[in-house]
Parts: C-alpha cells; structure tokens; sequence
C-alpha cells in the first residue's frame, strides 16, 4: 500500500459504466477527472483501458507511468516512461523519471545511462556531469554485514508499517490488516483497505508478536497513522484524515488532507482526542515523531513555502504552546519528498527521503546535530536496510541496538512489511570520490591506470589502480579539497580537482580523468575561490594568440579545471572570467617550448574574488610618511595590480577611500586624506583607467573603525587600525 501519505484522498469511489464502446476519450476524461483528485488505483485502471482502446499517447502514457510509480508498482512505472521517454517533446523530467524507476527496479547501469541524459539536458554548458548510480549502489552495498535484518512475524498480505516504540516492550503500528467484524473501506488513492493503529509486544528477540487493534476511540472509518508516543506511552499523537469530532474537513478541491491529532491514554485504551495547532484543511500535516524530551515536534507537511514536495518541520513546546513551524532547511529537505522523521535517544534524526541520493525509491537517512547544535547533512544507511523499493519509518531503541523500518521489498508477505534489525557495527560517515580514466585518443576506459589522491599542498593521501572497466574509487572527508592524478606511458599526466564542501547532499562525487597524447604544448590550470576550499565551476577561459588574434574558448569543468592544446612558439594572453566575479588576465608564453604541459597556476595562482558592492577592500601596502602624498614603489607595485584588475574588468566603477587616525586637527587630517586619495586616482590613470571610473574621497578620522576616538588613550597598534586606505565597488556595468 503506497501510503506516502502527505495529501492521500479519502474518497470512496464506485465504479462507473461508460457507455461509449470502442472510443478511448470518454475514459481518458473519466481517468482525468480520478487523477485530479489523487484516486490513482482507479484512474490507471481508466488510463490502462484506454491504452487498450488504441489511445497510446504521451498524455495517457505519462499519466499511466506517473500512476504506477506513485501506487508503488515500479515494474509496470517503468514499463510506461520507456514509451514515454521515445515522444519527440519529451521533456527532460520524463528521463528523470524514467531513471528512477528503473533504479527502484535495481537497473543502476541503465538508470545511470537516462540520468546521465537528463543531466546533459540541464546542463548543457555546465561541462560533464555522470550521475554515477552504479557507483553509488556498489559503494552502499558493500557493509551488508552491520546490520542484521529479518521480517517480523506480524506481517500480513495487507500494509502494514511505521512501528513506533509505545512505552517498554510495545509498539504502535499502522496497518491495513482485515479484522473480524470490522467493516472496511476502501481508498481512492490505491484502492486498498483503510489504515488503522494496532498495537504488538515486542519479544525477547526483537520480534513482534501478539498484534491487536488500538484500543479506545482513535481508529476511525478513515485513514490512522504512523503515530509517535511520549516516554511514558500515556500520550499519543497520530495522523489522521482531517477528522474531528464526527466530521471531515475538505479542501476547497474536495480532498481530505492529512493532519495530526493528540490523544490520551484512559482506562479503555485511547482517546480525548484533540487536534494540533496548526492543522489546515488546504494542506497535509502529518507523521508525528516527538523527541526524547517531549519538548519538540517533528512532522511532514507540504505547506507553501517549503523545498518542494513534502518537507520535514520541528515545533518547540514553549510552556504549553508550540511554536511556528520551522523548516528543517536543505541539509535535510529537497525539491523531492522527506517523510517519516524519528529522533532517537541520542538526538540523532532518521527520516526517508527520494530526494537524496539513494539505491532507489525512498530511502533512510541519518542526520546527527553539528557544532552549533542544529541537524546537519544527511548519511544514507546503505544496504541491507536500504533497497531498491521504498524503505522507510526507521526507529532505534535508547541502546542504539536495535529497532524496526517499514519495506516493500520482494520476499515479505506482501504491500508494505515491518522488518526488524539489530545494528551490529555504529554508522560512519562515508564520503567518496569515484570516476574513469579515459584515453581521449581513442576515447576509452583505461584499466589499470594509476591514480592519484593528493591534498592541496601535493602530499600523496593515497593510490590505487583503475579497475577492468577504467573506474577508481577514493575515501573522502567533508569540506577538503583534493588533487586527483592519473598516469598513463605516451600520455601527459591528467589532472582534475575536488571540492567536498557539500558532499552530504551527493555522498559521492564523480570526476573522470582525461588523457592526451604527450606531444605538442597542453595548458591547463584550475579555478580556485577565494579563501576556501572550493573551486569555481564554468568559468569561461578565452586563450587569444596575440599574433593572429584567433582565440580558442574553454569552460572550466566541475572542479574548475580546464585544458587545451597551445601552439609552439608562440605569445598569448588568457582571460578567465565568471559572473560575479573579477576576471583576470594572464600572458604567457611558449616561445622556445616544444613539448611539455604548461600548468597555468605556476604563472600566477587563479584565485577570482567575488564582486560585493559596496564592501572595503584593503590596500595593504601604501605607507604615508607624515603629510606626505607621494607614493613609495611598494604603494605603486600595489596600483599597478589594481590597474589590471580594472582594465581587465572595464565595467567596474570604484571609490578611493582614504582614512586617518584621530590624532591632530580634524580639518587637516580631512584635506591630507583627500589629496592621498587624489594621488591614487592619478596614479591609476597613468595605468590606464578612465578618470570617470574612479572616485576619490578623503575622510580623514570621520570612520573610525575602533574606540580611538580625539582624546581617548590607544596604543600606536590601535590607531593604526584607523589609518587604512582602501576601495569599494561602486557599481558593475555589462
């Protein structure tokens, strides 16, 4: 039962005779009308005559394909995007689509081929990107041996899912499970049975057992579950169809929208319910998970303005009312669906995501607190507890030990199962980086290839070898940068560069390694920010010929390097540009050079800086003698770079400011300023800078930095601190 639950319909629906005999539009219309209102099982069944009627079309496709993916039936999704993704206005999100569901099917190489194609489509000059899925499968199945993992007893041919711990030795469960004299009904969504809360003992070793309904007044003719007790197990919160008091509350479509409710324990089970503050007919709250304290709740909502889909939400108890809702922000959410939040016994959040990379369809994730206390980047749990199917509704006991998650995988007892684990080994963070060796002479995999791992100083971190199909693989830590280098006889050494920062989202990254015949002159270099550890992708690098003029463009890659084959003997000029930042030029030269790899950063380090308006930056090296206005050699050296920097970048306007300390007359420190600030000025149009480009303002001691105010005692260190001489960026012009 594919209870993703975040906007499931209510709806009882009947069956409907069409009259119209052998014309597919009456059942498209019909199968149109049902998919509106999220009855899924029913508008395939609609779609799938029609199909049979001849109407194989994108519409009636697209719609069967999206069906079978949201009603859990992967198999026949795929089946339907590989008619989908052969329409000449496909859109790029149909092989997105497509990709998944042969992923959640564990066909990574083939999932891989259309992600990679989908990846092209969004990226067209963004330089190669590889999606990398059968990397990413194979890394996170390796480790099968830290869990232990086996189906509970409890399991019917039915859903049954989302365990949540109900007090010692039981839990609360959500399932859709046949009982004696109970009548069900039916969802629009999937046409299965309704969900109801039971209740299991949890036995000795790790089993369950003993499975019946929740006793008292919470399981209604509608939708019940996943819940989440307090410590105690006399509080319980669930979701619920919007429900309440003998009457359901519909959007303004007619959709019964999820929300979450509270109850109590009495003597006949459960009930006193009361609704949370902040359920809304218009939109779905739900999937209750209260932390160990009590103090907060996390929950699932598709309210506006989140990342997309439905994101995870946190409410803090401020002394009997929660608080606004705060999203829990992109390390955790993404434009996709996170569902099912579970924080353990040491803050540790779980939840399931198809959002974050995974082995197919929702998978499980861990997100430990950082320094500054808040939840940080997600940890895929890998397999056995993940799948190719949909794994999700993860809990763990206070010894972190064992526990229960929810699968549709093959081999339970049918729909959604409960398995139970016992965690053998503690989880680690895993970071990769991976990727091929390429022989771009005859464009194929190179096996047995040597490479490299260095750290930005050149150190050697660690080696390997490329595999029978050219790929390497290196362990990787969060927010480093990294040198990959590969070696090959007849070929220049190939380079390519790494940035961590943000690896949680990806867990691995992928570079390939280019080769080239080691003859003629290769330029290369890399891009680097300014200041981190990071590398600055599509920056566009122009090499003109400054005889001929001809020039050759080339756009950095993901790592920001960038190569290209330079004639002999030759002078040229590189131009290294990107939105938002300075562009810098470079001369270089091969005159004299026959053969040889020409690593541009040992020319001149390719650091661009950000352009921030408005924003001080510091002229570091121009000393004033004692009301003086000429410029040493060192103060000259420093405009020259300045100059460049603006010749190179003709749309930028700038300020001169020049600053004093407090000491002296006011009024003399203010007119000395501004003629050091003139003699800047004038100094740069002797480089070349137009006079309209340049302001120049002397402040004297009205900008303090500092408490250095006339009159108050400061050492030589602290009034230096107020004699600075610096510029901003007034404006940038295309």
């Amino acid at each position: 039962m594919r209870m993703r639950l975040i906007a499931v319909l209510m709806i009882l629906l009947g069956s409907m005779r069409l009259c119209a005999q052998g014309n597919a539009d009456p059942y498209v219309k019909e199968a149109d009308k049902y998919y509106e209102q999220m009855a899924y099982a029913r508008a395939a069944e609609l779609y799938r005559t029609a199909t049979e009627l001849g109407a194989v079309n994108e519409h009636v496709t697209k719609r069967l394909a999206d069906c079978s993916m949201r009603l859990g039936d992967t198999v026949e999704a795929e089946r339907w995007y590989a008619v989908v993704v052969k329409f000449l206005n496909r859109e790029p999100k149909d092989l997105y689509n497509y990709a998944e569901a042969l992923k959640s099917n564990g066909r990574y190489a083939e999932a891989e081929e259309w992600m990679d194609r989908y990846l092209a489509l969004m990226n067209p000059e963004g330089g190669e990107q590889r999606s990398n899925l059968t990397g990413f499968a194979k890394k996170f199945t390796m480790d099968q041996q830290r869990f232990v993992v086996k189906p509970t007893a409890i399991n019917t041919p039915y859903a049954d899912m989302a365990a949540a711990w109900l007090g010692p030795g039981r839990v609360v469960f959500s399932s859709s499970r046949r009982e004696p004299g109970i009548i069900k009904r039916w969802a629009a969504w999937n046409g299965q049975p309704f969900l109801d809360l039971f209740t299991a003992n949890v036995t000795a070793d790790g089993n369950l057992a003993s499975p019946e309904p929740l006793a008292g007044s919470v399981n209604t003719r509608y939708h019940e579950g996943p819940a989440t007790a307090s410590a105690s197990g006399d509080v319980l919160w669930f979701t619920r169809n919007n429900y309440y008091k003998g009457r359901a509350h519909r959007s303004q479509q007619g959709i019964s929208r999820l929300g979450i409710y509270k109850a109590r324990s009495n003597g006949n089970g459960f009930g006193e319910e009361e609704q949370f503050l902040y359920n809304n007919s218009e939109v779905s709250i739900a999937h209750p998970a209260l932390s160990p304290s009590g103090r907060k709740l996390y929950f699932v909502s598709d309210m506006p303005g989140g990342f997309g889909g439905t994101d995870i939400y946190v409410c803090e108890d401020q002394g009997g009312q929660w608080s606004e809702p705060r999203n829990l922000g992109p390390a955790i959410n993404t434009p996709y669906n996170e569902e099912f939040p579970y924080v353990a016994a040491d803050g540790v959040l779980y939840f399931s995501s198809n959002g974050h990379p995974g082995l197919g369809g929702m998978d499980i994730f861990m997100a430990n607190k950082g320094s500054d206390g808040e939840i940080a980047g997600a940890l895929n749990l890998g397999a056995p507890i993940n799948s190719p199917k949909d794994d999700m509704a993860f809990i763990i006991d206070a010894a972190n030990k064992r526990g229960y998650f929810t699968s549709n995988r093959p081999g339970g007892a049918g729909d959604d199962d409960i398995y139970s684990f016992e965690m053998l080994a503690p989880l680690q963070e895993r970071y990769f980086c991976s990727g091929m060796v390429i022989d771009d002479e005859y464009e194929t995999a190179v096996p047995d290839a040597e490479v490299l791992l260095l750290d930005p100083e050149g150190k050697e971190l660690e080696h390997t070898r490329t595999d029978a199909h050219g790929e390497f693989t290196f362990s990787v830590k969060r927010s480093s940068a990294y040198r990959l280098v590969a070696k090959m006889k007849g070929r220049y050494d190939g380079e390519q560069h790494v940035s961590t920062e943000g690896i949680e989202r990806q867990l691995i990254i992928t570079r390939d390694i280019h080769l080239v015949p080691d003859a003629g002159v290769l330029l290369r270099g890399v891009v680097r920010k300014e200041k981190d550890a990071g590398f600055i992708a599509g920056a566009k690098v122009t090499v003109v010929n400054l005889a001929s003029f001809h020039n050759d463009v080339y756009i950095a890659g993901e790592g920001g390097d960038f190569s290209m084959r330079l004639q002999t003997n030759e002078d040229f000029e590189v131009l290294i540009e990107h939105p938002g930042y300075f562009s810098m030029s470079i001369p270089i030269t091969t005159v004299g050079m026959k053969q040889g790899v020409f690593d541009l950063g040992t020319q001149k380090p390719i650091v661009l800086d950000p352009i921030v308006l408005d924003q001080p930056i510091a002229l570091k090296y121009i000393r004033w003698s004692k009301g003086s206005t000429q410029l040493d050699p060192q103060a000259r050296g420093e405009l020259d770079q300045l100059a460049d920097r603006l010749n190179v970048n003709p749309g930028v306007s700038i300020e001169i400011g020049v600053h004093s300390d407090a000491r002296g007359d006011a009024a003399e420190q203010a007119q000395v300023t501004q003629l050091r600030a003139d003699a800047i000025a004038a100094y740069l149009r002797t480089r070349g800078v137009l006079k309209d480009r340049v302001r120049a303002r002397g402040f004297g001691s009205s900008r303090l930095l500092n408490h250095c105010a006339p009159g108050v005692q400061c050492s030589e260190e602290e009034h230096a601190v107020n004699r600075r001489n610096e510029y901003i960026v007034t404006s940038v012009q295309p």
